[in-house]
């Protein structure tokens, strides 16, 4: 016990191999994600309880449904779209004769 203890601390200590741009990206993602959690939540809340209210002759529970799933779908595509970039940003690994041993080496 005390050694996986010992073992834990010590991968504390190391250095983490991850960017400033992927430290900022996975904060911004979670705000997104919540985000999109707290309206999903929101339009399920909204249609049920404002059903009997209306706003230009359409009910507030067709509202929160023309206006919240256009919200859920430009937040989902922000997402997978932020996922892209970053991973795009990623160096690849680099080539080597070991393994790759049939090409070339340039």
């Amino acid at each position: 016990m005390a050694s996986r203890l010992q073992q834990r601390f010590a991968e504390l200590d190391k250095p983490s191999e991850i960017t400033d741009e992927e430290e900022i990206w996975a904060l911004i993602r979670l705000a997104l994600v919540l985000l999109r959690i707290i309206l999903f939540i929101t339009i399920i809340v909204v249609s049920e309880l404002m059903e009997s209210y209306t706003i230009y002759n359409l009910s507030m529970a067709l509202w929160s449904i023309i206006i919240g799933v256009p919200l859920f779908v430009l937040l989902s595509m922000a997402i997978i779209f932020g996922d892209r970039v970053i991973k795009n940003q990623q160096p690849s690994a680099v080539e080597s004769t070991v393994l790759r041993p049939i090409r070339e080496r340039l």
